[in-house]
């Protein structure tokens, strides 16, 4: 039964992930997603240590985000430069069909 519970709450579930891709030589990106079935709603992301690395006009432009289906995902501009911190904190926040708040870190590194 407690099986059955879990599996169903995981379906309901929505996991999201953020890592920073490189495009090219020079331009990289930060990419949140959603690897799972379920829709994240009302999907924002926070910066705990400090936002020195994403434009600012791209988390207000993005975010909040109505919705993240499943395998979706959306790309922030990131201006890198020499004194760019190698690794950054990241807080996601949604909503899914299983809970009214849900929030994960994720530590993408450069």
């Amino acid at each position: 039964m407690e099986k059955e519970s879990e599996g169903a709450i995981k379906e309901k579930s929505a996991d999201l992930g953020a890592s920073f891709i490189k495009l090219g030589s020079s331009k990289h990106r930060l990419k949140v997603w959603n690897k799972v079935s379920s829709t994240a709603k009302n999907v924002r992301i926070e910066f705990p240590e400090g936002n020195d690395v994403i434009i600012e006009s791209e988390i207000t432009d993005k975010f909040p985000m109505e919705s993240l289906e499943r395998h979706q995902s959306v790309e922030l501009i990131a201006a890198i430069h020499s004194q760019t911190k190698r690794k950054h904190v990241v807080r996601l926040i949604w909503e899914d069909d299983a809970q009214s708040y849900n929030e994960k870190l994720s530590y993408p590194t450069l």
